[in-house]
């Protein structure tokens, strides 16, 4: 049982917080890396999911940017992607 429950932190990785309130989930490929994408109408999160060694931040940053877009069908707004190489948050411009 304790086996279990130590593993059970793993089973988040890549989920958003509940209370973002960013309910739709979806992955792809940006720029050579691998995303999940968490979104709402107004806001998303690009968790990068593929190994890298020391991964440089303006390609990371234009990854996510991508992936976002093709899972989302939004356009991400300019200037509003922050975060690390792990993860970045960025406002979204949806129809």
């Amino acid at each position: 049982m304790w086996r279990l429950l130590a593993l059970l932190p793993l089973f988040a990785c890549g989920m958003p917080h509940p209370m973002d309130g960013l309910v739709e989930s979806g992955t792809a490929t940006g720029n050579g890396y691998s995303y999940r994408v968490n979104w709402n109408r107004t806001e998303a999160q690009a968790t990068r999911t593929n190994a890298t060694w020391r991964p440089d931040l303006a390609e990371v940053t234009r990854g996510a940017i991508l992936a976002t877009e093709e899972v989302t069908g939004c356009a991400v707004l300019p200037g509003t992607t922050v975060g690390d190489v792990a993860l970045l948050r960025m406002r979204l411009d949806c129809p």
